[in-house]
């Protein structure tokens, strides 16, 4: 924010007009050669170059632009910045998210599932405040595609990046929790949660949900999971990621919410069920709410002063214009 220390200053610039009009309108303002009348032929009296007439008016533009840099740089500008610095620590959090085929069910109008579950998790982070927040995606195995961080746009951009079935066509829900785990573990926040998202049943990958969430329980790591989708046969549309080609149909999703819950229950977290997007909107306000601690927050005030730039400008300026006067035009003392 740019802000002065000494605005005073900035009434100067209320004689601008009158200081102008003596300078250039004002009929005795001097520099005028008197001569009989009845010497004048009637052809006036013309500059004797464009370049010359055009060296006159930069001048003029030089000086008073050069002195109202200069009345600016006495009000003491000075850019301002308020930071927020957090005096205790927030909630690590790690989404862990589904990018299996199901995930392209068109149930979520007017999107499919995973579109929609990737701009509640944004909206979600765009809500938090001082927390440290990851993500882990998965399909037939599991990747990190950013470890927990305050750098809320970074870890957006990470989301735009994902393609759905780039992980295979499985479902490795272990595999995701043992991730987000992994990087939880040396956390020392004073809570640690995952917040699981997917439509399917684990079939893939080395980890058993129930080891992962035994794992999660030993680190104090609560899991919270949403079961997104509706019951039954629902239309989807699924591009390949290396083809490019699309390909549409039907398919009949069914999720195990047992286990689901089971997983929840047994870390101290929660499970949801979501089949519209509106129900998913209401989970992750539901989790915002719960998840929320009370932190010491200062503010930091830097300032940047600004003055010596145009101190230097200014009199560049004023400097410029009397020496194109003195040196090119020949202008006398």
């Amino acid at each position: 924010m740019l802000s002065f220390n000494e605005p005073g200053w900035f009434t100067f610039f209320l004689l601008f007009p009158l200081l102008l009009w003596f300078r250039f309108l004002w009929r005795k303002r001097g520099g005028r050669i008197a001569f009989p009348f009845r010497v004048w032929g009637g052809d006036g009296f013309r500059p004797p170059g464009t370049w010359v007439r055009f060296a006159v008016v930069f001048t003029h533009v030089l000086f008073w632009l050069g002195s109202a840099i200069l009345i600016v740089a006495l009000a003491g500008p000075e850019i301002t910045e308020r930071d927020e610095v957090f005096l205790s620590r927030g909630i690590d959090i790690m989404i862990v998210l589904d990018e299996s085929p199901s995930m392209g069910a068109r149930d979520f109008p007017p999107v499919n599932r995973f579109d929609t579950a990737r701009d509640m998790i944004r909206r979600f982070i765009a809500g938090r405040t001082g927390d440290s927040i990851g993500l882990v995606t998965f399909g037939s195995d599991a990747v990190l595609r950013s470890p927990p961080t305050a750098d809320y746009s970074w870890l957006s951009q990470r989301l735009d990046e994902l393609v759905l079935r780039e992980l295979g066509d499985d479902t490795a829900i272990g595999m995701g929790l043992a991730v987000a785990v992994l990087h939880l573990a040396d956390s020392n926040a004073q809570d640690k949660i995952i917040l699981l998202l997917t439509d399917g049943d684990d079939n893939a990958g080395e980890i058993r949900p129930e080891m992962a969430a035994k794992l999660a329980k030993d680190q104090g790591i609560k899991i919270y999971s949403i079961g997104i989708g509706s019951e039954g046969e629902v239309p989807i549309e699924l591009t390949d990621p290396d083809t490019g080609a699309i390909t549409r149909g039907t398919i009949e999703t069914h999720f195990d919410e047992t286990q689901l819950r089971l997983l929840s229950v047994a870390t101290g977290g929660e499970y949801w069920r979501a089949n519209s997007p509106g129900a998913l909107e209401t989970v992750f306000q539901a989790v915002d709410a719960l998840e929320s601690v009370e932190r010491r927050v200062t503010v930091r005030v830097t300032s940047r002063p600004l003055h010596r730039y145009l101190i230097i400008f200014g009199a560049l300026f004023v400097a410029a214009g009397y020496l194109i006067r003195k040196l090119l035009l020949g202008e006398s003392p």
